[in-house]
Order: structure tokens, then sequence, then C-alpha cells
């Protein structure tokens, strides 16, 4: 019996197109020091996701509009012990959910793995020297799942690959905002701090939130601006502390303090602050001008508080703390949300 000759073994180097690429500067970009890119198809994609929105419609993980339901709150992170006194969110079940979830690595495969990012990549961050072996690999499975695919035409201008709309919609809504509001919260558990964070990208049609959990997730859901007021004011507040009668103390001017850096330690409030739950770190960003303001809120047995340098600038700065109930709350995330006025 004779033997069939042997076929020859495909020429790797005969089609490019099937080599995983190494992209420092990521999917739309050349230079990790330059802004990205963004095609027409880009740009179409994040309107249509705000679009979506306007009309009262949710995007599920699969692209698919679904229909907009009640206000609810942040999922809760899954590092974080649900036994560590927060109340249930009656309304966790009517979740909203995210337009995609992305890992830190599939976020630095698509940026560019050299590209500086404007926020946290948790795991990522823990894991400096296996950045660019983790983007790539994140990169495989993007391209082997069709999350990142080839442009078929060769002619065409621009960036070899592409993400799928879903994808490439957020990216754009995550790099091109009005202005953006970071909350860092710190909870105290019997595992020790975990750190939860949520970002909220303002735009005339929406609100891009990005919720990274602490090992390195990163949801993102497109909302219309009060629903995005509404879960940012859950955030700064997941056990439900806020008393009412700090509204009305606000009303009649009575619910500020204010004192020095360096006399904080010796004052009344050093002792429930101290005993602070959550505390969250605000941070807003109006990208027109680089305006930063940054705010405190804290979370304790006691209440809700939230605290201000007035004159950040200074050595020994002037602190002014608030007692906050629910509707001072809802304003403060108003005002964040939407990039307008001053914290207060």
């Amino acid at each position: 019996m004779s033997a069939t000759p042997a076929s020859p073994a495909p020429d790797a180097s005969a089609d490019t197109s099937t080599r995983i690429p190494d992209l420092p500067a990521g999917i739309g970009g050349t230079d990790p020091t330059a802004p990205l890119q963004y095609t027409a198809e880009d740009v179409a994609a994040a309107r249509d996701l705000l679009e979506r929105v306007r009309r009262g419609e949710a995007t599920g993980p699969d692209g698919m509009p679904r229909p907009s339901g009640p206000h609810a709150a942040i999922q809760p992170d899954p590092s974080v012990s649900q036994d560590d006194g927060a109340r249930p969110d009656p309304s966790a079940a009517q979740e909203p959910a995210p337009v995609v979830t992305l890992s830190d690595e599939q976020i630095a495969a698509l940026d560019g793995y050299e590209r500086r990012q404007f926020v946290a990549l948790p795991w990522l961050d823990a894991h400096p020297e296996q950045r660019r072996v983790a983007a790539a690999v994140a990169l495989r499975g993007m391209i082997a799942g069709g999350q990142v695919l080839t442009r078929t035409a060769r002619h065409e201008e621009g960036p070899r690959w592409r993400a799928v709309p879903e994808i490439s919609g957020c990216l754009v809504l995550r790099r091109t905002a009005e202005s953006f509001t970071t909350a860092e919260r710190t909870v105290r558990t019997e595992a020790g701090p975990q750190v939860h964070r949520l970002h909220c990208y303002s735009h005339p049609g929406g609100v891009l939130e990005e919720e990274t959990t602490a090992d390195g997730l990163h949801r993102f859901t497109v909302l219309r601006a009060e629903e995005a007021t509404v879960r940012l004011a859950a955030f700064l507040d997941p056990a439900g502390l806020a008393d009412p009668a700090a509204d009305a103390a606000s009303d009649v001017g009575g619910a500020s303090v204010h004192v020095r850096g360096s006399e904080l330690p010796a004052h009344p409030l050093a002792a429930q602050l101290a005993a602070t739950w959550a505390l969250t770190v605000l941070t807003r960003v109006r990208t027109a001008d680089g305006t930063v303001q940054q705010l405190s809120a804290y979370a304790t047995a006691g209440g809700m508080l939230t605290m201000e340098a007035l004159d950040p600038g200074a050595e020994d700065p002037r602190l002014e703390f608030r007692r906050v109930g629910p509707a001072s709350l809802r304003a403060l995330a108003t005002v964040l949300v939407s990039g307008q006025g001053a914290p207060q």
C-alpha cells in the first residue's frame, strides 16, 4: 500500500492577517502618547448607545435593546462581603444590564498597554510586569471570541483592527466626555478594606457609567442622567445611613462645621470619622479646561458627612464638613453627574 505524500504545512508568513498583533497604542492608534483616533463607525456606535437611552431603551450585553426599568442601585461588589452591615437594596433585581463587561487586561489591549490610563486598573496595576503579556492574551481572546475583528477592505484608511459596536461605542463615550466624576469607595470589612470605583462620563445625551470592582472588572452601562444620579447617590450611601433630619438642619443653615486640618484630631468630629464604615473620595474633572474638584463622603453610624477643603492649595487647609440627608445626597449626585455647578 503506497503512502500518500504529506501535504505541505501552511505558510504562516503568507497571510499576516491571521497573526495576533502587538499593539502598544491600542487598536485605534500608533503612538501611545497621542490621542486615540476613532473611525466614523466608532462615533456612530457611541451615538447609537445614547440614542437608545433617549428613547427609553437599555442595551443588554448582546447589543440588543432592552426595555428600561425602574431606577436601580449598583451591583454589589463580589469582592466585598455582603454581611458587612449594608442593608439589601430591594431594587437590585431590576439592575439595568451593562452594555459590556471588560477586564483590566482587555482595556489595556483595546486602548494600548503603553497608553496612560486615567482610571485605575486594579488587577493590572498590581501586576505591572505582566502588562504586555496580559494585554496580548486578552486581545487573543477577544479576536477568538469575535469582539475584535479585522477590516476586510484592504484599501480602507485608518486602523486595521476594530472592536464590535457595543465595545467601540463605550470606548468613545469613555474618552470624549465633557466632564467625568470618579467615586472611589473604601469599605471596612472583616477581610480588610475593600475598594470599589464608579466613574460617570457625562454627555449631552446621557451618561456612561463604568463600575470597577476590586478585582479589575469594568461594567459599562449607558444611562439617563437621572438614573446615573440615583445610582451614584446609592453608591455613596450603600447602607442607607443618611439621616433625613440632616436635610432639615441644612435648610436652616445648621449642618456645616469648619475646622483646620491640623485641628481635626482634637475636634469632636474625630470620633465619628474614626468609626467611618465607608469612605468615598469624589473627583470631578471638566475636560475642556482641566478643572478638578474633590470632595469626600463619610458613611458613619451617626449619619452621612461630606468634607471639602475650602482652600485646597493651603498648607493647613480649612475643611468644611456637612451633615447630609437623602435629599442633600441626591442633590450632590445631581451636580456631580451633570457637571454643572459646585458640589455642596
